[in-house]
């Protein structure tokens, strides 16, 4: 079969098929890639900062396409309403992040929301006033400013049952909502920013120094979502490619088929045709044979009766 194989025709064939089924195989990795790529990308929604008062309503609670949103909203700080929550990484460095209360222009019956605003390595023994005060020496920010904060949107953490997570009027384990609203006496969002930035008559402010360092918060994985007809597109281009070379190799087969079944036919012709040569090669034998001795009987005088009465 390598022989039929090896012939002008089929190795021709063979390249034109190799450059059919390449085009197959590039329309099968399109395909693959646009069965994700169509779909719009979950960090280009959430990196875009919306308003919070547009985005959230406090009073419910928060849905999966409403988390981890990075948004924007306007209002003040109140570091004399702050906890110290515990079991926070930076840098891979485990310390405390420091949340106060914050007001939100727009939001109905005057709901809060507690923000991040800065991590500490360790617990510091401090007032309202003295955490006023490293709010303003870590920030260049005044609490009676009106600030315009920028950070991600996280669900409250949840606290376990019959557990009291508050260590201490100052320091909690989780950063659960509910219990801010029976610690603080104020009615607050189902959620808290991780504020990043703060801006104030457009200039911004990071957390930078009196030992207090700033908090960011990576966006969640994304979860590609799968178009299963684009996948299923992709294994069809891929079926044709091969039945491409499948269709090349039965074409080389048959070929072969055909060679051998000719050269089966040339030999039983030929086979035949030996035996009826060999059959009439005795048959004119036997003929000259008796002709043969016809003749040296005439010549002898040993010829028939009817000849011998003449």
């Amino acid at each position: 079969m390598l022989k039929t194989a090896l012939k002008p025709r089929w190795i021709g064939f063979l390249l034109l098929t190799l450059a059919v089924a390449s085009v197959f195989v590039l329309l099968t990795k399109w395909q693959f890639e646009q069965s994700t790529s169509n779909q719009p990308r979950a960090h280009e929604v959430t990196e875009t900062p919306v308003e919070l008062t547009d985005h959230f309503q406090p009073g419910v609670p928060m849905m999966s396409d409403q988390a981890d949103q990075m948004v924007t909203f306007t209002g003040q700080l109140d570091p004399r309403k702050s906890v110290q929550v515990e079991s926070r990484l930076h840098d891979g460095v485990q310390g405390l992040w420091l949340v106060s209360s914050a007001s939100v222009q727009g939001a109905a019956d005057n709901n809060r929301i507690p923000v991040v605003w800065g991590w500490i390595a360790e617990e510091i023994q401090a007032t309202g006033d003295e955490l006023t005060q490293l709010f303003e020496d870590s920030t260049g920010l005044s609490a009676t400013d009106t600030i315009q904060f920028t950070g991600r949107l996280i669900p409250g953490e949840g606290p376990t049952p019959n557990t009291n997570h508050f260590i201490e009027p100052q320091r909690t384990q989780m950063l659960a909502t509910a219990e801010l609203v029976n610690l603080w006496n104020e009615p607050l969002y189902a959620g808290y920013v991780v504020a990043e930035t703060f801006a104030v008559n457009g200039t911004e402010h990071v957390v930078s120094g009196a030992g207090v360092e700033g908090v960011e918060t990576a966006p969640q994985p994304e979860e590609a979502q799968v178009a299963w007809l684009n996948v299923f597109y992709a294994i069809e281009w891929f079926t044709f490619a091969i039945f491409s070379l499948y269709l090349w190799w039965r074409f080389v087969r048959d070929d072969h088929m055909k060679e051998l079944r000719e050269a089966e036919l040339d030999e039983l012709w030929e086979e035949h045709w030996k035996a009826k040569e060999l059959q009439r090669l005795r048959e004119q034998a036997r003929q000259e044979k008796a002709a043969a001795e016809r003749a040296y009987r005439a010549y002898h005088g040993h010829g028939t009766d009817e000849q011998k009465d003449e």
